[in-house]
C-alpha cells in the first residue's frame, strides 16, 4: 500500500504517454485491419461528454477542424467549466487522437476554471461509433482523470466563395 501511494501522487492527473506517443502507437485491432479511415476525422460540430464527480457532464458542442496535411486538430467550445480551445494530433492509422483542451480563465464556473489544461486521449470505437478514452487534469486544486467521449454531430459545410454583383 505504501509503495502504490507515491506512484499515485506523482502520476495522478497525467497520462502514462504523451499525446504524440499515444496517437502513434497501435493496438491489435489497428494492426489487423490495416485500413486507413480518413472519414472518421471530419471537420465540423462534435459532441463531447466527460465523467467527473460520479456523473456524466454534457453533451457539449465543440467545433473541430482536422488538418489532413499536418495531421493536427484545432477547435473551440464551451462546457460546464468554461470556454476553451483545442489543439492536438491524430492518426488515421491508429484511429486515435490526443487533444489538449486549454480553458480561458474568467469564463464559466469561476471556482473550477483556473485557465488550466486538460489532456484527452481517445480511440475510435467502431461498436459505439464514437471516440472514447480518458481525460487527465493536474492543477493546484485537483488531480484526476475520467472517461471522455467525442462524436461527430454535424458535418461542416464547405466554405463557398461569395460573389458580389458589380
Amino acid at each position: 500500500m505504501l509503495i502504490c501511494l507515491p506512484v499515485y501522487c506523482c502520476c495522478a492527473g497525467r497520462p502514462s504517454r504523451s499525446n504524440a506517443r499515444f496517437v502513434n502507437s497501435t493496438t491489435k485491432y489497428n494492426e489487423e485491419t490495416q485500413i486507413i479511415d480518413i472519414k472518421l476525422f471530419q471537420s465540423g460540430v462534435w459532441e463531447s461528454q466527460y465523467f467527473q464527480y460520479k456523473k456524466w457532464h454534457g453533451f457539449h458542442q465543440v467545433d473541430l477542424f482536422f488538418d489532413a496535411q499536418q495531421l493536427k486538430v484545432t477547435g473551440s467550445g464551451f462546457d460546464d467549466i468554461g470556454m476553451y480551445t483545442i489543439d492536438g494530433v491524430y492518426s488515421t492509422h491508429s484511429r486515435r487522437m490526443g487533444l489538449t483542451k486549454t480553458y480561458q480563465a474568467g469564463t464559466g464556473n469561476l471556482s473550477e476554471n483556473l485557465g488550466h489544461k486538460v489532456t484527452i486521449q481517445l480511440e475510435w470505437n467502431r461498436n459505439t461509433n464514437q471516440f472514447e478514452g480518458q481525460w487527465y487534469v493536474r492543477t493546484r486544486n485537483f488531480k484526476g482523470s475520467g472517461d471522455f467521449t467525442l462524436k461527430l454531430n454535424k458535418q461542416q459545410l464547405p466554405i463557398l466563395p461569395i460573389y458580389e454583383k458589380v
